[in-house]
């Protein structure tokens, strides 16, 4: 094998020409996957979906804020602040480990409200996307769920390119 047949093996398939895709993914450009061909595709691959993970309560993502070594030795300044300040007893409230530990906490306020924020954001997504795609199967063109497309489909669309 050659240098550049070893590079295009390894190059991926959004990074090669269209008809290279199509010779590696073996699917034949006017008339895309048989039927047979897809099922077995999908039975290999599985479906095309993102999977749902189980929630994850409230308090244990708050509870992960904290996790962080960085997060883990401001802690441990706090404590060990808040231990010389009932030893010594100098002022009325320990600032130093009070101010330590709001910084912390903000932190984790912050870091948890991101989380979500980002999470929201995820599920958003997900219920935007399309539910069906337009894709060459058996030389024809058909509407099938998203879930269902498979390695080596052409959109409806870009087979009008090809």
């Amino acid at each position: 094998m050659s240098v550049v047949q070893v590079q295009r093996a390894r190059t991926e398939a959004y990074q090669q020409a269209a008809e290279e895709a199509l010779t590696a993914l073996g699917t034949d450009a006017r008339h895309g996957l048989n039927a047979e061909d897809a099922l077995a595709r999908l039975a290999q691959y599985g479906r095309n979906e993102v999977t749902v993970e189980k929630p994850v309560p409230w308090w244990r993502k708050f509870l992960a804020q904290f996790q962080d070594v960085l997060v883990i030795l401001l802690l441990i300044a706090t404590a060990i602040s808040a231990g010389l300040w009932l030893y010594e007893r100098e002022s009325a409230l320990p600032y130093e480990a009070i101010a330590i530990f709001a910084v912390v906490l903000l932190n984790a306020i912050m870091g948890y409200m991101q989380e979500s924020r980002a999470e929201a954001s995820v599920a958003a997504l997900r219920q935007m996307s399309a539910a069906h795609a337009n894709v060459i199967r058996d030389g024809e063109r058909r509407n099938i769920e998203t879930a269902e497309v498979v390695p080596g489909d052409i959109s409806a669309a870009s087979a009008l390119a090809l």
